[in-house]
C-alpha cells in the first residue's frame, strides 16, 4: 500500500505565486486592456506581493522546524541542539509543547524569542492537522504570522497540548473541578489559566480556555455559512482590549503651471477604534449527557454554530453599543452613502443600477465590491431579469446566483426583506467590504453551572456550560458603500 506525500505549504505558495505571475504577464501583453483587466492587474500585483511574503515566511518556518527536528539524541544520551543562539526553551526533540512553563514566561519584547515562539506555534498547528480542517489550519497559521508580539503563539501553545486537551475534557465531565485533574493535566491547566489572567482575556468570573483546536475565535470557518461577512470583510484578531487603526481619504493631486507652488495635498488621518463586545452561549444537558466522553469533542462545533448565527445579525444591524456595530447601521448613518428608491415604497430594477452607479469608481472599479441583501430581496431582484441571466445576473438558474452586475452577491438574512410603507427599508447594499472590520478578541472561556433549577427552584438533574467571548465590528470608510433605502 502506497501513501501520497503531503505537499509542503511552501510548495503550495510557490505554485500560487507562479499562477498569479503568469496571469499578470498575460494581462500585460494586452495592448488595449479593458477597465476590468486593468483593475485585475492592479489586484494581482498586491496578491503577488502578499504571496511572496507568505512564501518567504513559510520557507523560514520550515527551515526552523527542520533544525528543531535535527535536535535528536546522540550516542551517550546527550541531546544535540539545533544550530543558532535561540532561546533554550526551543531546544526540544520535535515536541512543541515541552517546557511550557518557559513559553508562559517568555520575553515577548525580544524579537528572537518571538520568532521562536511563532516557529514553535506553527509546528503545533501543523501537528494538529488531524483535528482541524485545512482552511482552519491556514487561518491559525495566518494568526500566528500576523501577531508580531507572539501572544497568539503563546495562546496556541498553552491551549493546544494533549495534556491540556485531556484537562479540558476532564473538566467538562467532572463538574469543572481542577482538583480532580491528573498531575500532567493539572500542570497544563495552571499554565493556561495563568496565561488567561495575564492577558486579561476574561474578567474574574472564572472558567477556563477552550483548546485552540476547538476555539471558534481562532478556527472559525464559514464555507457555505449563512453569515457571509467573515468571507468578504477585513478580520483582525487581537489580544488587547480594543483595535486602533488609521484611515484616510487619500492625497489630493492637482495640475500645476510652470514654476507655480504645489498646494499642500497631505491627507487628513483618522483613527478608527473598535472595542469588542462580550457575547455568550449556554449549553445545557442532563448529568448523563454531560458526563459522556464525546461531549468534549462536540462542544466546539456547537459553540461555533451558535457564535456564527449570533454574529450574523450583529454584523448586519448591530447597534454598536451593546453588541458589534453592523455595516447597515454604520452606513445608514451617513447620508452621502444612502441611495433613495426612485419610487416611494417601491423596489424596481432602476434602483439596482442607481446603487451600482452611485458607488465611487475608486471602490467600484479598483476595489473589490460585493452585494448584500435579504433572500426575499434577492428573489425580487432575480425577477427583474428578462434575458435569462445574460445581461443582469451570472448563473441565474442557480439556487443563489453568484454575481449581480459583475459583483458577487451574498445573502444577509438580518437585512430588510419586507418593504414597509412609510418607513426606511435598507434593502440592498453594495460596497468594498474590506472597509468593514471584524475584530475578534482571541480566546473563548467556559464556566460550569453545576446545578440547573426548574421553574419551582428545585434541581432538575441538569448542568450547563456558559461560554463567552468578545467580538466587535464597524465600518472604517462609509464612502466605500452605497445602501438602497426604499422609502
Amino acid at each position: 500500500m502506497t501513501t501520497t506525500k503531503r505537499k509542503k505549504k511552501s510548495e503550495k505558495l510557490k505554485e500560487q505565486h507562479e499562477a498569479l505571475r503568469s496571469e499578470l504577464l498575460e494581462l500585460e501583453e494586452i495592448e488595449e486592456p479593458t477597465d476590468e483587466q486593468v483593475a485585475r492587474a492592479t489586484e494581482l500585483l498586491g496578491q503577488i506581493d502578499t504571496t511572496r511574503q507568505a512564501y518567504d515566511e513559510q520557507v523560514d518556518h520550515e527551515q526552523r522546524v527542520e533544525a528543531v527536528r535535527a535536535a535528536a539524541l546522540v550516542p551517550g544520551g546527550t541531546e544535540r541542539e539545533p544550530a543558532g543562539d535561540g532561546p533554550a526553551f526551543l531546544r526540544h526533540r520535535g515536541n512543541p509543547y515541552e517546557d511550557l512553563d518557559k513559553v508562559r514566561g517568555a520575553n515577548v519584547h525580544d524579537r528572537g524569542t518571538v520568532a521562536d515562539l511563532r516557529t514553535r506555534a506553527l509546528y503545533a498547528v501543523e501537528l494538529a492537522a488531524e483535528l482541524m480542517q485545512e482552511d482552519q489550519q491556514e487561518r491559525a497559521e495566518k494568526l500566528v504570522r500576523a501577531d508580531r508580539r507572539g501572544r497568539i503563539a503563546q495562546h496556541l501553545l498553552l491551549t493546544g497540548s494533549d495534556d491540556y486537551m485531556r484537562a479540558f475534557e476532564a473538566l467538562l465531565t467532572n463538574g469543572g473541578n481542577p482538583a480532580l485533574l491528573e498531575d500532567d493535566e493539572a500542570a497544563a491547566y495552571k499554565l493556561a489559566e495563568a496565561h488567561r489572567r495575564a492577558m486579561s482575556l476574561t474578567d474574574s468570573a472564572g472558567g477556563f480556555l477552550v483548546p485552540f483546536t476547538l476555539d471558534p475565535t481562532i478556527i472559525l470557518t464559514n464555507a457555505g455559512s449563512a453569515n457571509p461577512f467573515r468571507q468578504v470583510s477585513t478580520v483582525k484578531t487581537i489580544t488587547t482590549d480594543s483595535w486602533n487603526g488609521v484611515s484616510s481619504a487619500g492625497v489630493t493631486a492637482e495640475w500645476l503651471d510652470e514654476g507655480s507652488e504645489v498646494s499642500d495635498g497631505s491627507p487628513t488621518f483618522a483613527q478608527p477604534s473598535i472595542t469588542p463586545k462580550k457575547a455568550g452561549a449556554y449549553v445545557q444537558g442532563s448529568f448523563e449527557v454531560l458526563a459522556d466522553s464525546g461531549f468534549g469533542t462536540e462542544v466546539g462545533p456547537l459553540l461555533a454554530d451558535a457564535k456564527d448565527r449570533l454574529e450574523a445579525e450583529a454584523f448586519a444591524t448591530g447597534n454598536g453599543t451593546t453588541r458589534a456595530k453592523g455595516v447597515v447601521t454604520a452606513v445608514s448613518a451617513v447620508s452621502g452613502s444612502l441611495v433613495p428608491s426612485a419610487t416611494t415604497d417601491t423596489y424596481a430594477v432602476a434602483d439596482v443600477y442607481a446603487v451600482e452607479q452611485a458607488l465611487p469608481p475608486r471602490h467600484r472599479l479598483t476595489g473589490n465590491p460585493s452585494w448584500m441583501a435579504n433572500k426575499a430581496i434577492i428573489n425580487k431582484t432575480r425577477q427583474f431579469d428578462t434575458a435569462g441571466g445574460s445581461s443582469f445576473w451570472a448563473n441565474l438558474g442557480m439556487g443563489q446566483p453568484e454575481q449581480l452586475l459583475a459583483a458577487p452577491i451574498y445573502e444577509a438574512s438580518a437585512m430588510d426583506g419586507v418593504i414597509n410603507a412609510g418607513a426606511d427599508n435598507y434593502a440592498l447594499l453594495l460596497g468594498d467590504f474590506r472597509n468593514f472590520y471584524i475584530i475578534d478578541r482571541v480566546g473563548m472561556t467556559m464556566v460550569y453551572e453545576p446545578l440547573v433549577k426548574g421553574a419551582n427552584g428545585r434541581p432538575n438533574g441538569q448542568a450547563g456550560w456558559f461560554a463567552y467571548w468578545r467580538v466587535g465590528s464597524d465600518v472604517v470608510n462609509a464612502d466605500a458603500f452605497r445602501l438602497l433605502n426604499i422609502t
